[in-house]
């Protein structure tokens, strides 16, 4: 650039001459400054690279008194500085009077340059309407007054009832206007006069009301007066003499209201012009009684999906609309938009959720406290259905049991607890469609043995049963033999005795081998070891003797010292070994008649033996702590006897049973179930705890009993009849006139042995 303005524009035709003709290839920018509707007093040009690079050109352009006069633009052109690139920014700052001074109005541009000249256009925009070198106050000059060429910030102050100045006073200096003045008493006072000036006035005033006391008065309240009336002034300039505020030469305030008495509202705040708020067309207003600014029109509205009128947090959707679309609110604090009962102060639910989105889940709730929930369960505290409150839940769901009577690991469906304990006698596989019966649940194998085993409902015995028929078959031997007593082993085994015989059918085998080792004695019990089939023998004077399915003749024969005629023989486990337990009539005068006695040794040399009150002639259990005897009075009237052997102690203890006859025979299926038969249909059961009487019955004789549940029950009579009770109804299974049924025995309802008197020996299924 050229430092000074006459140089600079000879410099500036001749740089553009010589530019145009070639005379230097340089890059160079040319700058039109137009200024339309002012003069300013300086211009203050800058060039400068637009990233930074280098140092800017700065100039200050002032109009010479003998020059060539501004109009209305400048003209400059300037190359650029070293290190600059090939972008550069200009801009403009005019002063209203001497640079650096007064009021200042700026614009600019950026460029890039070509190989030669570059044309910057910049215009300033500012108002002197009265051409007096000052721009009006509302285009941000200092002219008070632009439609007045003899008001302005350089003018001096008048005497004239005026702001000359543009100070915001008028008259000052002038301040003894309306004093008196002249001759003592005359009429005489200070006021302004035509040319300006004060001077001393003959004649009465004109004073104007100031009621607001802002120091100007009303034209609608006046009076005449040689001195000045209290609450009056001599000027009348006041537009609203009802605020303090309002006068002439107060500062226009932006509040819509005329402060400083010139008939324009607000100027100096361009209210009312267009402007863009965001994406919406607006108006500038007053945002302070200082300060205008683009009106905000422009609303933003968020998503309610969940229709609760709180929109989603985020960004939102800008809109020009001043109401919301469908589906959009005003509000941002909902913390999740797709529950209509969450959202920023909303009720607290018992539900999982932040309802007043305040970063807490169900607060006010004690969930997760641990209780006692229903079935015996443990739980803890978790909402209800309704969010309301709590209930207690099992953390672990309850198991459903059933009554297991048979102990098959089946129960009966609908027949237990739901419960997270687990109850004695219970199980937790139901179906069990006959649950006095281990042999029937679902799954059984089949038997043949008439009955649903598998609980399938049908009947499906073709492949277990004879392909000839299932029948009872006939092992008779000679009818002047009396077999009393029958046991089984390995699954196929049989042993038979009575009196001064003993017959073994082995497994697999269909015909039986007499021995000779009973010979002479009368034997009434027969126990066999189930997996080795040893066999152990008692009757009569003390009759004892043993035998091996492989030997086929007896050890240990003989007759024992124990005083006793044995009338049962039992085996039950003990430690590794099994215990011989015998039972009997005293053989020895006295008041007891019965004999319990254990074998304490394999030699049957060692003996517990002790004396009972009454003859017994069963003995059965599973074990020691479950061993059953029974028997009848010898002498007495006949009737029900039951003792229990009590291991801690050795004794034999007798149980409370009803009365009825003589007992002949027992059976023990678990801890929960036994049965004793005898006399005059005398059947007794036990649950565990108490003996009762099971009626309707057969009504006979009855003289041996197998049960394997509550369902599955049988028992033999003296007059030869075999009965099967099924839980509901007696069926008769077997009938041989002439004879008495001694003794059963059975590994399964698939697999029944039935012996008696005239060498009967019947067999299920052939």
């Amino acid at each position: 650039m050229m430092p000074a303005m006459t140089s600079r524009l000879g410099l500036v035709v001749g740089l553009m001459a010589c530019l145009g003709m070639g005379c230097r290839e340089q890059a160079a920018v040319r700058i039109t400054l137009s200024f339309p509707n002012f003069k300013p007093g300086c211009v203050r040009m800058s060039v400068q690279d637009a990233g930074g690079m280098g140092e800017p050109i700065t100039e200050e352009l002032v109009e010479k008194p003998n020059g060539k006069p501004w109009a209305g633009e400048v003209k400059v052109a300037a190359f650029p500085g070293e290190g600059w690139g090939k972008r550069v920014t200009v801009t403009a700052t005019a002063f209203e009077q001497a640079c650096g001074q007064g009021p200042e109005f700026s614009t600019s541009g950026t460029v890039d340059l070509g190989s030669s000249i570059t044309p910057v256009d910049l215009k300033l925009e500012a108002m002197d309407g009265d051409g007096d070198g000052y721009v009006s106050r509302e285009s941000g000059g200092s002219d008070c007054a632009d439609g007045e060429p003899t008001v302005n910030p350089g003018r001096t102050e008048l005497c004239n009832n005026r702001d000359d100045n543009c100070n915001s006073r008028a008259d000052e200096g002038f301040e003894a206007a309306g004093q008196s003045c002249g001759s003592a008493g005359a009429c005489q006072t200070l006021a302004c006069n035509a040319e300006g000036a004060l001077s001393c006035q003959t004649g009465s005033l004109r004073w104007y009301r100031d009621q607001d006391g802002d120091g100007e008065g009303t034209a609608q309240d006046s009076k005449d007066s040689c001195t000045q009336p209290a609450g009056y002034v001599l000027n009348s300039r006041d537009c609203d003499d009802t605020k303090r505020t309002r006068y002439s030469t107060a500062t226009e305030l932006c509040n819509g209201e005329n402060d400083n008495c010139d008939d324009t509202v607000d100027e100096g705040f361009n209210v009312g012009a267009s402007c863009m708020d965001g994406i919406c067309a607006s108006q500038r207003a007053c945002v302070s009684t200082t300060q205008a600014a683009c009106k905000s029109v422009q609303k933003t509205w968020f998503r309610d999906q969940d229709g609760d009128q709180h929109g989603a947090t985020g960004a939102g959707t800008p809109s020009c609309q001043g109401t919301p679309p469908a589906g959009y609110v005003a509000s941002s604090d909902d913390c999740d938009d797709t529950k209509t009962t969450v959202y920023k102060d909303a009720p607290e639910l018992c539900d999982s959720f932040d309802n007043d989105c305040d970063s807490q889940k169900d607060e006010g709730f004690d969930v997760g406290v641990t209780c006692s929930a229903a079935n015996d369960c443990s739980g803890t505290k978790a909402c209800t259905a309704s969010g309301t409150t709590t209930e207690c839940k099992a953390t672990t769901p309850p198991t459903q049991y059933y009554v297991d009577n048979d102990s098959d690991g089946y129960g009966q469906n609908g027949t237990g607890p739901l419960t997270c304990n687990t109850p004695s006698g219970y199980v937790t596989r139901g179906g069990d469609c006959r649950d006095g019966n281990p042999y029937i649940h679902p799954g059984a194998p089949e038997l043949c043995d008439r009955e649903d085993n598998d609980c399938n409902t049908a009947t499906s015995e073709a492949s277990v049963c004879p392909a000839s028929g299932e029948s009872w078959a006939s092992y008779a031997s000679d009818t002047a033999d009396i077999w009393r007593s029958v046991a089984l082993y390995d699954n196929g085994g049989v042993w038979i005795a009575g009196g001064d015989k003993l017959s073994l059918r082995k497994a697999g085998q269909f015909t039986f081998d007499d021995l000779s080792c009973a010979s002479g004695e009368d034997v009434y019990g027969i126990a066999t070891n189930p997996t080795t089939g040893e066999a152990l023998l008692g009757g009569s004077a003390g009759f004892l003797a043993r035998s091996l399915p492989a030997v086929n003749s007896c050890t240990n024969k003989g007759r024992q010292g124990i005083n006793a005629d044995v009338k049962g023989v039992h085996l039950v486990p003990l430690q590794d070994k099994l215990e011989n337990i015998l039972v009997g009539v005293n053989t020895q005068a006295g008041t007891n008649k019965g004999r319990a006695i254990r074998v304490l040794d394999s030699m049957g040399t060692g003996y517990d033996n002790r004396e009972i009150r009454y003859g017994l002639k069963d003995v059965n259990g599973p074990s020691r702590d479950l061993l059953f005897a029974v028997g009848s009075p010898l002498d007495d009237p006949p009737g029900s006897h039951i003792y229990r052997f009590d291991p801690a102690t050795g004794n034999w203890l007798e149980e409370t049973v009803p009365p009825g006859g003589g007992l002949s025979g027992v059976w023990v299926v678990n801890s929960k179930l036994a049965y004793a038969v005898g006399d005059n249909g005398t059947l007794l059961t036990w649950n565990g705890t108490t003996w009762s009487k099971v009626t309707g019955g057969p009504g006979q004789n009855l003289s041996a009993v197998v049960a394997f549940g509550t369902q599955s029950l049988y028992v033999t009579t003296l007059n030869g009849k075999l009965y099967y009770y099924n839980g509901t109804t007696w069926t008769e299974l077997l009938s041989t006139s002439g004879v008495q049924f001694l003794d059963i025995a059975a590994n399964n309802p698939g697999d029944i042995w039935v012996v008696g008197s005239r060498g009967v020996r019947y067999h299920w299924p052939q």
